[in-house]
């Protein structure tokens, strides 16, 4: 397979030069078929046509027969400058794969709006504070029984709907370690018992998680007080 066979508008774009490049060879080949055409000679015709020209021959195409600014997608893309000769808004091209993705992440952005409880999202707590959550116990989202969960934030995951909070308590002497999605309908409101809780406001938290604190004795991370 030669080089014209592989790009058909190569036949057009050396008719309209070959008076100006090598005139005795150009007509000789035209005539018989195009198929013996140096790789370095058809390169040097591209180069030498300006950008207009090449946009013009390409728009058209004998195989789609649909110009490439009424494709959906194009991948030969051009200034506008080079097309109209005035500058005009070009609409980047975002390839199918990033339109999924952004498709995606729309999806997900309106889900978290529309499961938005301010009495959750809203309160301002950090790892190392003393919370209080009160959630559904059983019987579904719109059940009166619920149940309170106390313990020390050792850290925070935020993942849009897979954000959550570990909570680390003791109760009847067991330490217990918790992982609550924040974004689950079953909660109904988080209270912020105690700032600091873990150095008693003597110094600050200056890490993102305290998971050391597993290795530390049990009383350190107590929240819960009246059980034993």
């Amino acid at each position: 397979m030669t080089l014209l066979h592989q790009y058909p508008h190569l036949y057009s774009l050396l008719t309209s030069v070959h008076s100006s490049h090598h005139p005795t060879m150009f007509p000789s080949l035209l005539q018989k078929g195009l198929t013996l055409i140096p790789r370095s000679t058809a390169v040097n015709v591209f180069k030498q046509q300006s950008q207009r020209q090449l946009v013009q021959s390409l728009s058209t195409s004998s195989s789609t027969g649909v110009s490439s600014t009424e494709m959906p997608f194009h991948h030969f893309r051009v200034s506008p400058e080079a097309t109209t000769g005035t500058k005009a808004d070009h609409k980047k091209f975002i390839s199918p794969r990033k339109r999924a993705n952004k498709m995606m992440t729309e999806i997900t952005q309106d889900s978290q709006a529309k499961s938005h409880n301010p009495k959750v999202h809203d309160v301002k707590f950090r790892v190392g504070d003393s919370i209080e959550i009160t959630m559904v116990a059983q019987g579904g989202v719109n059940s009166s029984s619920t149940e309170k969960v106390r313990g020390v934030v050792l850290g925070m995951t935020k993942r849009q709907l897979g954000t959550g909070v570990y909570l680390r308590d003791v109760v009847f002497g067991e330490p217990i370690d918790r992982k609550i999605p924040l974004y689950s309908p079953l909660l109904k409101n988080i209270t912020v018992l105690e700032e600091n809780f873990v150095f008693k406001k003597k110094r600050k938290i200056k890490r993102a998680k305290l998971y050391y604190l597993r290795d530390r004795l049990p009383q350190e991370t107590k929240v819960t007080t009246g059980i034993k």
